[in-house]
């Protein structure tokens, strides 16, 4: 069914759906409603979601090189900016896909593995503005904030392997560290420099703590399910 013209509400459906976990409230659902607005039209023109993905990766990337190389405000400020419009690419590739009735498998995978380069990218263009040169503490947390990032993301994808791709089984909760979170803090540290640290020290945080929770909670569904029965799916 063609999907183009979803309101809102249908359209976090969706996308909770597509990413196997409960529709998300507050500033993710927030931020997925109005993506929603600004995909209607671009769905509608035929424009590819995977176009869309790739340019919000090469957006994201050239957030690093402003930040390092051009001194003065330009720097920060062009990294805050192209920090931004990625974060709006990032959110409309999913949205068009799911606007216009066009999510497919390969989607699915270029979207994920581009948002972990993405997401090496952020904290890397923060430990920039922090202060060049980069010093021990900041390269540290951007390092911390990485690893804490991919780890979010590798529990997702490990629990909802380990549970099964079914609706009855394979939601997960929407944590604090998911990447509208992460993107405008690495938006702010960019446009305010004094916060860049303390932007990076954020992302260790809140990203961490949430990969923490999502364990803790993938670990009590799974458990769930052992009890209902034998798993089919084997530990490697």
């Amino acid at each position: 069914m063609n999907g183009v013209g979803r309101t809102g509400d249908e359209h976090v459906k969706d996308w909770a759906a597509l990413h196997l976990t409960e529709p998300p409230a507050g500033l993710v659902g927030g931020w997925l409603r109005a993506a929603a607005a600004v995909a209607r039209p671009l769905a509608k023109a035929g424009i590819s979601p995977n176009a869309v993905t790739v340019a919000a990766l090469l957006t994201a990337l050239a957030a690093f090189p402003a930040a390092a190389l051009l001194e003065g405000w330009p720097g920060p400020a062009l990294a805050c900016l192209a920090v931004t419009v990625s974060g709006l690419l990032d959110a409309l590739d999913g949205a068009v896909a799911v606007q216009a009735g066009r999510t497919t498998r390969v989607g699915f995978l270029l979207d994920s593995t581009l948002d972990r380069i993405a997401d090496a990218a952020f904290p890397a263009t923060l430990a920039a503005v922090a202060g060049p040169p980069a010093t021990r503490t900041t390269v540290t947390l951007a390092v911390a904030a990485t690893a804490a990032c991919w780890y979010l993301e590798y529990v997702r994808a490990r629990a909802s392997l380990a549970a099964g791709a079914s609706e009855a089984h394979g939601h997960q909760v929407i944590t604090p560290g998911e990447r509208p979170t992460r993107i405008i803090l690495t938006a702010v540290g960019c446009g305010l420099p004094f916060l860049a640290t303390a932007a990076l020290w954020a992302h260790v945080v809140v990203v961490g703590v949430s990969a923490a929770y999502l364990l803790v909670s993938s670990i009590r569904r799974l458990n769930r399910l052992d009890r209902d029965g034998p798993g089919s799916t084997a530990s490697t």
